[in-house]
């Protein structure tokens, strides 16, 4: 078997399982699915891209890239504190009081994300680095598209597809740049908190201006990173 055919078995599989196990959770309604509690509600519905990707690194020993704190675990513990720490502390405008259950519905989104950028990401990304990156990330956009079973001839829909296919030059690039699994997860968390109901209580102002200045932190601890890399290696030279 070349490799091109390895390469062409290997998505197919990992793309059956992750839109497979989305379709069956979120069309099919399993009962395992509606009994459970809506923070697990959340995670089941990322599942798919996880196991896939799992499936086909472990088992058919597929390309991954990144790995969990790519650019350390101390400066990926400070970007993901930023948002945490603002989404709390906004509490206080609002009611006089922090809000207490932040750190638990970003950690929530955060995991979903982690579980939908090992497959796309970690694995896809990987598995098509030899590729032209528009041709690359065209592919990864299109399947990202039809996996969230958006299937509606809509200006929203049009506008969602050409949002994934900015992230997917995004989210691959802070991938290419941090190596780091937790990093790429958090950017794709940005978004997800500006539409994920477990924020509902905050208002889309004030996540909008939390998730630029989290975003604008991130980007400093990245070039930060490359930054201090880059003098490293220029100083063993």
């Amino acid at each position: 078997m070349t490799n091109s055919t390895k390469r062409i078995t290997a998505i197919i599989i990992f793309y059956i399982i992750a839109i497979g196990l989305r379709y069956y959770i979120t069309e099919f309604n399993p009962a395992f699915f509606i009994n459970s509690n809506l923070y697990l509600k959340v995670l089941l519905q990322g599942v798919g891209p996880l196991l896939g990707g799992l499936f086909v690194i472990k088992f058919l020993k597929r390309p991954s890239e990144l790995n969990l704190f790519g650019i350390g675990f101390l400066k990926t513990l400070l970007a993901i504190s930023v948002p945490i720490i603002l989404f709390s502390l906004v509490g206080i405008l609002n009611t006089g009081r922090p809000y207490v259950n932040a750190p638990k519905y970003i950690a929530i989104i955060l995991v979903y994300a982690l579980f939908e950028e090992y497959g796309w990401r970690n694995y896809l990304q990987s598995e098509l680095s030899g590729l032209n990156k528009i041709i690359k990330y065209l592919i990864i956009t299109i399947l990202w598209f039809i996996w969230h079973l958006n299937f509606e001839l809509s200006i929203g829909n049009l506008i969602f597809f050409a949002i994934l296919f900015a992230g997917s030059f995004g989210i691959g690039y802070v991938a290419d740049k941090t190596k780091s699994l937790m990093f790429v997860a958090l950017f794709h968390a940005f978004f997800n908190i500006s539409q994920n109901e477990l924020l509902n209580g905050i208002e889309l102002n004030q996540k909008l201006i939390i998730i630029a200045i989290s975003i604008t932190s991130a980007i400093f601890i990245m070039k930060y990173d490359t930054k201090n890399k880059k003098e490293s290696i220029a100083d063993n030279k």
